[in-house]
């Protein structure tokens, strides 16, 4: 009996985002597009397709991770970190006049994504170790987005190196489809993200998970919160800071 081909071929990857089959492998090489082989063959993950596609990416070149975490560290109301005064002043000119679409597309670089599957006794415990923020929509209602109910995945931000030992402490399956996963983790440098309250990520990096989720109703929330945001900002530097 044939074994049922287990996604899409970068050919029809290319097709379903409008962008040719090397731009897509690209996007693979980049870890911005999950994908595996099978049978000796590029298989790229249908579900996630789906959310980099409904993530209306905008043209623009992405800000670092650095840029981006000091620019939302900015937005959150908290203290930059690290920065020269000429780059601060470089990102507050984002900030302040940037179109607030294509800014929340430059910022998609800010973390590493990685799907995994745990036992779901243990999710508990893996967003207990130190340094994780939980984000996305597991954190949605906490910051004030609009979105009812708590459905979906484990979302949180996690040091690389906690991250990368997952597989190992929770026996944790990392090749899993975006449908199976039941933890999505973004890497990250050890106290790089905003938080709302203690282990719970700001409302700007929530916004910017939920725009990206592929989830029709966390997509608007997100854009909701973001906007909200990033007007309340503004408005503030207007007069200030």
């Amino acid at each position: 009996m044939p074994v049922a081909f287990p996604g899409l071929s970068v050919r029809e990857a290319a097709q379903e985002l409008g962008m040719s089959p090397s731009a897509v492998r690209q996007l693979i090489a980049q870890g911005e597009l999950r994908a595996s082989r099978f049978a000796g063959r590029i298989v790229v993950d249908p579900d996630h397709l789906h959310q980099v596609r409904a993530a209306a990416r905008p043209a623009g070149r992405p800000f670092s991770p650095v840029a981006s975490w000091v620019l939302l560290r900015l937005l959150s109301g908290q203290q930059p970190g690290p920065v020269s005064p000429s780059r601060l002043s470089q990102l507050r000119h984002h900030l302040r006049s940037d179109d607030p679409q294509q800014l929340a597309g430059r910022l998609r670089k800010r973390a590493e994504l990685a799907f995994y599957h745990v036992h779901p006794s243990l999710l508990g415990d893996l967003a207990a170790e130190p340094g994780c923020v939980v984000a996305g929509r597991s954190a949605a209602q906490q910051v004030g987005a609009d979105l009812a109910g708590d459905g979906g995945p484990l979302e949180v931000y996690l040091p690389s190196a906690v991250a990368d030992r997952l597989v190992h402490d929770y026996a944790a399956d990392p090749d899993v489809s975006v449908a199976v996963a039941n933890v999505v983790v973004r890497k990250v440098e050890p106290g790089r993200v905003p938080e709302h309250e203690p282990g719970v990520a700001a409302a700007p990096v929530v916004a910017l998970d939920l725009i990206e989720s592929g989830e029709a109703r966390a997509i608007g929330a997100g854009w909701s919160l973001w906007h909200d945001r990033l007007d309340a900002w503004r408005k503030h530097d207007a007069h200030g800071r």
